[in-house]
């Protein structure tokens, strides 16, 4: 799952809260059962309310649809409660109703992560296309390990300027520290003569 993704659910527990009464932990299990398993047989979800409904992580996330889900799971008696279950769930049906604007703004991150990687495709398959803006070491890497193979050092033409790829030098004040000998740097030199990617040499 993206990180900005991520960014926009919460955790778990704390959405387990938003019901009155419940034991956290089995309420937790539940519903990562319920999302990751399929149980109660009951529980249909498609791949992407799965997907999004759950981050099983060190600390676990929820989104909406998986607020929703928590609701149908104490709906149907699958939460173990200290009290009798109440029969509305304001704070939990407030999270819930975010559920449409959460798919909006995945659509959208999903949509600019497609786009930035149809572009990278676009640039690795013909580097003389990217703009002098979209250099970054991390482009310039992946465009040396299509052209010149994993690891390979030299110099390519990618838009319109000379970038480098070589395995970078130990400055003096680290002479005696442990070298990692397979760092290697990329870099260019900008139109202003500025050196710009990774700094260190």
């Amino acid at each position: 799952m993206l990180w900005d993704i991520r960014t926009r659910m919460k955790p778990a527990l704390q959405v387990i809260d938003l019901i009155p009464n419940v034991h956290r932990t089995p309420a937790l299990a539940a519903l990562r059962r319920a999302v990751l398993e399929g149980r109660p047989a009951t529980m249909r979800l498609s791949d992407e309310d799965r997907e999004l409904a759950f981050h099983d992580a060190h600390v676990q996330l929820t989104s909406p649809i998986g607020a929703r889900i928590l609701k149908m799971l104490h709906d149907g008696g699958h939460l173990k409660l200290k009290k009798p279950p109440t029969r509305s769930l304001p704070a939990l049906e407030s999270y819930i109703s975010t559920e449409a604007a959460f798919r909006a703004e995945v659509a959208a991150i999903l949509a600019t992560d497609a786009a930035k990687r149809e572009r990278l495709a676009e640039i690795i398959a013909d580097p003389v296309r990217a703009r002098p803006t979209e250099l970054t070491a991390y482009l310039v890497d992946k465009v040396f390990d299509a052209h010149l193979g994993h690891s390979a050092t030299g110099t390519l033409t990618i838009a319109g300027l000379l970038c480098h790829r070589n395995h970078s030098s130990v400055p003096a004040a680290d002479v005696g520290r442990r070298r990692d000998e397979g760092r290697l740097c990329c870099w260019w030199i900008d139109s202003e003569g500025n050196r710009q990617g990774d700094l260190t040499e």
